[in-house]
């Protein structure tokens, strides 16, 4: 197997532990060195960055900036100029987390809204352009086209270069569940892969395991990012079709993780 830096997301990995610092410790038990979530589950920065040191050092590699509220609530505020004053909140309360964490990478969401205007545009360019603040400390800024959200703003991996060209310093978060969903394979992969600042991957179009059957043959894709030279983290961002461990069986039948 390629050497790939391996990140468990909590938000969705070992779900049947009923906090993110029990999944922290079960990540640790199963040999990972890197997580992300959604949010902090609920922790202050310093109680999440204090678990994680108990939990044997794991890394944070992703978090998403606040308001992150699945399934039914925000998703971010950047293309929401309704409530500018929200989003540059979620930005300062990100900050801290991350400092806290030293956490590399921040996704800033777009929000959700049906409005496409060229005012609506103009207002998420501005917003993310606040992504530059970040670099002094370390973390560079990402955004994801998301497939299977209808009024998610950032749905398109086209708007999404664009949006990259026109904003220095920030990266694409690139999952593949969703490039597969959104543009139907992923020949697309070797033009986007430098772009990526962070790699997600999933099986589609079911969104469990990349080790289940489906669309995508992670065998080969996982080997062709490796070859490619990414250095980046590979986040495990999916639903395990058959209970908390069936979701990691893949990755040492692959020879990622080692037998537990």
């Amino acid at each position: 197997a390629p050497s790939l830096r391996l990140s468990a997301n909590l938000s969705w990995l070992f779900a049947d532990r009923p906090g993110i610092v029990e999944r922290l410790g079960r990540a640790a038990a199963r040999g990972f060195r890197y997580v992300e979530a959604m949010d902090a589950g609920g922790e202050t920065p310093a109680s999440l960055a204090d678990a994680c040191r108990r939990a044997g050092g794991l890394q944070f590699a992703l978090i998403n900036a606040p308001p992150c509220r699945p399934p039914s609530g925000d998703l971010g505020l950047t293309a929401l100029p309704d409530r500018r004053e929200e989003f540059r909140a979620g930005l300062s309360a990100a900050a801290d987390l991350c400092s806290a964490l030293s956490c590399p990478t921040l996704h800033v969401m777009s929000g959700r809204t049906t409005v496409r205007s060229p005012e609506v545009r103009a207002a998420y360019t501005v917003c993310v352009k606040l992504s530059k603040f970040f670099a002094p400390l370390g973390v560079t800024c990402v955004i994801e086209p998301i497939s299977n959200i209808a009024d998610y703003y950032l749905n398109s991996y086209t708007d999404a270069v664009a949006i990259l060209n026109d904003v220095p310093g920030l990266r694409l978060l690139l999952d593949l569940f969703h490039l597969q969903m959104l543009e139907g394979s992923l020949d697309s992969l070797p033009a986007y892969l430098p772009l990526a600042g962070h790699v997600q991957i999933a099986q589609a179009p079911g969104r469990q395991e990349p080790g289940a059957p489906g669309d995508i043959d992670y065998g080969a894709v996982l080997r062709q990012i490796g070859e490619a030279g990414y250095s980046g983290c590979v986040g495990l961002e999916y639903r395990p079709s058959d209970g908390a461990e069936a979701g990691i069986d893949w990755l040492i039948e692959m020879g990622y993780l080692q037998p537990h």
